[in-house]
């Protein structure tokens, strides 16, 4: 009983007196709110989680805002953003996902080519159909070979490569007969540069056939080469004359294959050719009118031009310098003649623009200027940007800035953002292109007061305003960039390369566009895709954003196709 009497002592009374009403009060809270609680279904009493939920989390951020902007600063999602100019052209992204996009473009055309038109020549990219026009040797599936290797496309390298080494190059479609020039720059130069990446032996054993099969080109009286060979009978074409690019702008591609082979006859066959052309009289010291005479080496007739018929011609002059790592001095001293003429007697700017200069063309007697300005004509400013740094010629690369400005121009002062084939200036206010005759001889034009079109631009269009993929104003920005570092060439080169994807890109490739005025989309597509696209201009936009020791320019040389090759490990073959 004594026990139990203890038990029943009012103990809260008589050792917690002070506490026990706030004890007695959360206790009936508790039970109350739990009496409460659990009337509602457990549906109920999730959703009230969930809504206790979502208000913490909200006063959360607001104090995370209040924080990060306290003195009424906005967050990033609610400044104010300058609307972009063109939301094509101005796409903020990295160099690896611009890389990845070139690469991108790259994949489909070439599983368009490799659908339609794979071992033909060219893909037609508009119908789906393919041509054979350059002889039947899948002259853009060899031209994109080192394309694919570079972007690490390696299923797609090895499916080319097993289709080139199962070719025979010693024949073409019947009747037709090859064009020497171009068969080497892109057949030749293409299987050599994709050998040096791959070291794969089945391609230096292909360079060669074609190498020789191309070789009688040079039977002629004087060594200049024919324009077209036979390879199906073993010879050449006769012809009376050739033009200057076709004549020289094969020793690099020979020397290359003299290198790898270890056969001299192929560089000292081709070089014969710069020797005699080194020596012959010319109009004005360094520079060359477009046509040869093939039985007398002379220099005959013809305008004298960066452009198309005589731009490689100088290009090769410095790359073969570098090539045979500056131990030929007689392509320095051509070089600079050429670029010292040109500068004299060629370089202009636009009378309404003065920051835009640009290379005409000459007449045969080198005393007439054409204020022409063609899309070939952009390689220039790599030129001179490669020379500048090779030869320690600070002005030359003020001039590559220059021309290159221009060549940015040609692209950006269009309504697709696509550069015509050429451009044209006035000599003066009432005067304009000249028309060059078969000689090489000019007439001037009056042209009608200018349109405030021409002031605002600073140049005018001609006929001929198609763009057919070209590479050369991406190649000279591509060498811009990295010789000088400037960004902006990566800002100009990615603008150009949203144009060629929102213009030209097909569904299954992309093709050429006939005039770059018109916004009519795909009724301009010419249904026709050149090599050069895959082997140069998509190349030169991978590497504009790739870093500058990836194929640096201290280690290799482009030929006039983009095929990068290795600078000789020593001066003589």
């Amino acid at each position: 009983m004594e026990s139990i009497a203890v038990n029943h002592k009012p103990i809260v009374h008589v050792d917690y007196t002070d506490n026990s009403p706030l004890l007695t009060k959360r206790q009936t809270w508790r039970s109350l709110l739990r009496s409460k609680w659990y009337r509602f279904d457990r549906l109920t009493r999730g959703l009230f989680c969930l809504m206790f939920l979502m208000l913490g989390c909200a006063l959360i951020a607001r104090i995370f805002i209040e924080i990060e902007y306290p003195f009424g600063g906005k967050p990033d999602s609610q400044v104010t953003i300058p609307p972009r100019q063109d939301s094509d052209n101005h796409v903020a992204q990295t160099d690896k996902e611009r890389r990845k996009a070139v690469r991108a473009a790259m994949k489909h055309a070439w599983q368009g080519y490799r659908q339609y038109a794979f071992g033909k020549d060219e893909l037609q990219p508009v119908t789906n159909t393919s041509n054979n026009k350059w002889g039947g040797w899948g002259v853009t599936l060899i031209d994109a070979l080192d394309t694919l290797h570079l972007m690490e496309l390696h299923e797609e390298f090895k499916e080319g490569v097993h289709h080139v080494a199962n070719l025979d190059f010693t024949k073409a479609k019947a009747g037709y007969t090859t064009p020497f020039f171009e068969m080497i720059i892109r057949s030749l130069g293409g299987l050599l540069s994709a050998y040096e990446m791959s070291l794969d032996v089945r391609l230096l054993h292909k360079a060669r056939e074609i190498g020789d099969a191309l070789m009688p080109a040079f039977d002629t009286p004087t060594g200049i080469p024919y324009p077209r060979v036979d390879v199906n009978k073993g010879k050449a074409v006769p012809a009376s004359r050739v033009c200057i690019a076709e004549a020289g702008t094969v020793q690099l591609e020979y020397w290359k294959l003299s290198e790898l082979t270890g056969n001299p006859v192929y560089h000292e066959t081709a070089q014969k050719v710069v020797d005699l052309l080194d020596n012959a009289e010319k109009p004005y010291k360094g520079l060359y009118p477009i046509w040869v005479d093939i039985n007398s080496g002379k220099l005959t007739s013809g305008s004298i031009t960066f452009g198309g018929m005589g731009d490689s011609w100088y290009e090769y002059m410095i790359k073969q310098y570098i090539y045979s790592r500056r131990e030929y001095d007689q392509y320095r001293r051509m070089y600079e003649e050429s670029i010292d003429s040109m500068k004299e007697l060629m370089v202009r700017r636009s009378i309404y623009d003065p920051e835009m200069y640009y290379v005409g063309d000459l007449d045969a007697t080198a005393t007439k200027f054409s204020p022409r300005y063609q899309h070939l004509t952009c390689f220039v400013p790599g030129m001179l940007a490669l020379g500048s740094k090779v030869l320690d010629r600070p002005d030359d690369l003020e001039l590559a800035k220059q021309l290159t400005y221009t060549c940015f121009q040609m692209y950006n002062r269009t309504a697709t953002g696509l550069s015509p084939e050429y451009i044209q200036f006035r000599n003066k206010r009432d005067q304009g292109l000249s028309e060059s005759t078969e000689n090489g001889m000019f007439a001037l034009l009056s042209l009608r007061k200018a349109s405030e079109k021409e002031k605002e631009d600073g140049f005018y269009l001609g006929p001929n305003r198609s763009y057919i993929l070209r590479p050369e104003a991406l190649e000279s920005i591509m060498i811009m960039y990295r010789i000088t570092g400037d960004k902006m060439y990566k800002e100009w080169g990615w603008q150009i390369f949203q144009a060629i994807e929102k213009w030209t890109k097909t569904p299954s490739a992309n093709s050429a566009y006939h005039d770059v005025t018109s916004t009519a989309g795909s009724s301009q597509w010419t249904d026709s895709m050149e090599s050069f696209f895959l082997a140069e201009t998509l190349k030169y936009l991978y590497l504009l954003f790739s870093p500058a020791e990836y194929y640096s320019l201290d280690e290799y040389v482009f030929n006039t196709e983009a095929h990068p090759f290795k600078i000789m490990r020593h001066a003589r073959p």
